[in-house]
């Protein structure tokens, strides 16, 4: 297991404190859990699916008639 660091302010902190009763080692197990739920799944997942909505916003947001061939200098 890797260690990790954190700085908090003191508020945060003793918020975080107070929410595991002032035991340390509960704190540092809900921190990983929070961080563990939050961060994405291992390599090989598949990202979740767009939305219909948010597959038109992309969709729409290009200007029309426009040939973009991402990085300078390697249109065709």
């Amino acid at each position: 297991m890797k260690k990790l660091i954190l700085n908090l302010d003191e508020a945060t902190y003793e918020r975080l404190l107070k929410h595991c009763q002032g035991d340390e080692n509960a704190l540092q197990e809900y921190v990983a859990r929070i961080l563990k739920s939050q961060t994405p799944e291992a390599e090989g997942s598949t990202p979740p699916e767009p939305s219909a909505e948010e597959l038109e916003a992309y969709l729409k947001k290009g200007s029309s008639g426009t040939r973009s061939y991402g990085i300078k200098g390697q249109g065709w």
